[in-house]
């Protein structure tokens, strides 16, 4: 494979005929691996020992992605707060099998969904396959939030729109690619979905467990209770 090499500080910049350009610090004892420039989207690790790593995400030697029958890259995310407004969690499922959760001690239902798009969004590049079981974030981003910003973020009554600050943040993500929101049912059994409910849960749990001001540690659970049940990781097409 053709390529070129730049030294930069503590490593070498690698160009590529495609437009590609990949940063790869050598000094760093974990040998990170940074894509300057990436109009392919090529799933680059995080981390290098060898520059073959880094060749073989160029020939696409990286992990499968899931992809949907048109071929779209496919992810799916998920949010809320228990109770509503309480502790929150948010999760995401990204088109290479990447998994990314966060939470907040107070918060809503809405803020989660919110956040769990705008962060598949920002991991992501290029055409996309978003799928969600909330219809406030997939009706709000494909119809709402055209009427809201002509009416200058107030809603048809007057009031101003709730969660302006996360609305902006998602258009910005959004602006520029071409997005399938696809909205399903929550807690029917879609893999994705299901995966992405655990991550939220698993988030809270871990805040909580934490100790964070303000936020209530669970109760422990019974002698002898049975396990919760355990949803299969996300198959990959």
């Amino acid at each position: 494979m053709e390529y070129q090499q730049v030294p930069i500080p503590y490593g070498v910049k690698l160009i590529f005929p495609d437009g590609t350009a990949v940063n790869w610090f050598r000094d760093s004892r974990r040998k990170t691996v940074y894509a300057e420039k990436n109009p392919m989207d090529h799933s680059f690790p995080r981390s290098a020992e060898r520059l073959e790593a880094i060749l073989a995400a160029m020939k696409g030697d990286a992990p499968e992605r899931m992809l949907d029958e048109e071929g779209r890259p496919l992810g799916a995310f998920d949010g809320g707060a228990d109770p509503n407004p309480g502790v929150g969690g948010w999760a995401a499922v990204l088109p290479d099998g990447r998994e990314l959760s966060g939470a907040e001690p107070h918060t809503t239902n809405n803020r989660m969904e919110l956040t769990a798009a705008i962060q598949l969004l920002a991991a992501t590049r290029g055409p996309l396959h978003a799928l969600g079981d909330s219809r406030y974030v997939i009706e709000g981003i494909t119809r709402w939030i055209h009427a809201w910003r002509q009416r200058e973020w107030k809603t048809v009554t007057g009031k101003p729109v709730e969660n302006r600050d996360l609305w902006e943040e998602l258009a910005r993500q959004a602006h520029g690619r071409r997005i399938l929101w696809e909205r399903i049912a929550g807690h029917r059994g879609h893999p994705l979905n299901e995966r992405c409910d655990q991550l939220c849960a698993k988030a809270r749990r871990h805040l909580v467990g934490k100790g964070r001001p303000g936020v209530k540690k669970a109760a422990p659970a019974e002698a002898g209770a049975a396990p919760k049940a355990r949803y299969p990781r996300c198959p990959k097409r």
